[in-house]
């Protein structure tokens, strides 16, 4: 990637999500008060897109405004592609080229904010060759909404440069994304004050009997026609079968430890990056939604790879790593090679027992 800093890359990423999302936190503090302003409580002003599980509010796009506004400033020659700006058009092709290109959530899981549930965040991706090389996401709700001592998380991450979760106090102090003195001989080197790399355990083996005794995210998504051959049937199926005992649901049962939403695919990845789910499976998000988190998972040794066998791939053949654009991601947490295989090949054999239990989606989009 010649002519490009991914040191300043990942800071820029970094410092757009905790400026965006200090923006979300003073919104909700607003939302939060028992005290009226101006003789007024405040108006989320919500408006409906797709159907009602499908939000959007002038939060979103004054983050989206503030974002783009700070990118062309600093990087006038970049493209951009947001969610809100490319949902108000009526153009849904994959809009991503091999160009230097921001993809922006500025508020992942809206419906989680519109109810002050803290899994909501702002994602920022840069990519390059149609490739997610630096990201981060800033999660501001996590830990609370105390009007003075409350933080937000940060996870960030650029190619070759490792994977981290630092902690962001309010007011934001610019000064905290800069590498500490103490980093020159880490390697990689920490990039924040406070940096602590993902995943936050040594990666552990995956378990020979998988996907028993996993952690499985997946979201509901919002399509919801009740039809035996829509989307959301096939992902109910799907569910019923990671969760059923083994030897049911004609052998596709895998009893997993346990199945959670967060609501945000976003920090879904983000889980799946520390160490803490094992798998996430999801169809129907978009590039802006996985962007970012992308490059978390790799970088700190996991996978991103189609939700779903892909219709060219032959037995032998290397699982290809998940087209952004195409609404289809699996995302396998790091781990830890054994005797017996590799960290990869263990990857592998989990990737191909979800398969094995999940329902072809149809999530299609404009050429």
């Amino acid at each position: 990637m010649e002519g490009l800093d991914l040191q300043e890359l990942h800071s820029f990423a970094a410092t757009l999500a905790i400026d965006a999302g200090s923006y979300l936190r003073e919104q909700a503090l607003a939302r939060a008060s028992r005290n009226p302003v101006n003789g007024q409580h405040y108006d989320l002003e919500l408006e409906i897109k797709e159907n009602s599980s499908d939000l959007l509010t002038k939060v979103d796009l004054h983050c989206e405004a503030l974002i783009s506004g700070a990118i062309q400033k600093r990087f006038p020659d970049h493209k951009i592609i947001g969610e809100e700006s490319y949902s108000a058009g009526q153009d849904k092709r994959f809009l991503l080229t091999d160009d230097p290109t921001w993809i922006i959530d500025p508020l992942d899981g809206t419906v989680n904010f519109v109810h002050l549930f803290p899994t909501c965040c702002v994602s920022v991706g840069f990519c390059v060759n149609k490739k997610p090389v630096a990201g981060a996401i800033f999660a501001p709700l996590l830990n609370g909404l105390h009007a003075t001592n409350a933080s937000g998380s940060l996870y960030s991450a650029a190619e070759g440069l490792g994977s981290w979760s630092t902690p962001i106090s309010f007011p934001f102090d610019p000064s905290v994304l800069t590498p500490p003195p103490t980093s020159s001989s880490a390697s990689p080197p920490v990039p924040f004050h406070h940096a602590v790399p993902l995943p936050y355990l040594a990666p552990q083996p995956i378990p020979a009997d998988a996907p028993k005794g996993c952690l499985f995210l997946a979201e509901w998504g919002k399509a919801r026609s009740d039809a035996p051959s829509s989307n959301l049937t096939k992902k109910v199926n799907t569910l019923w079968n990671m969760a059923a005992e083994i030897g049911g649901r004609g052998g596709k049962g895998g009893m997993v430890h346990g199945m959670r939403s967060l609501g945000s695919a976003a920090l879904d990845m983000v889980y799946v990056a520390t160490g803490a789910v094992d798998i996430f499976w999801e169809g129907g998000c978009w590039e802006w939604d996985v962007c970012a988190g992308t490059i978390i998972v790799t970088e700190a040794g996991g996978r991103v790879v189609p939700s779903q066998p892909p219709a060219f791939l032959r037995d032998g053949d290397a699982i290809p790593d998940a087209d952004l654009g195409s609404r289809l991601y699996l995302a396998i947490r790091p781990c830890a090679s054994t005797e017996k295989e590799t960290a990869t090949e263990a990857q592998n054999r989990l990737i191909k027992e979800v398969w094995r239990r999940c329902e072809n989606l149809d999530y299609v989009r404009s050429k």
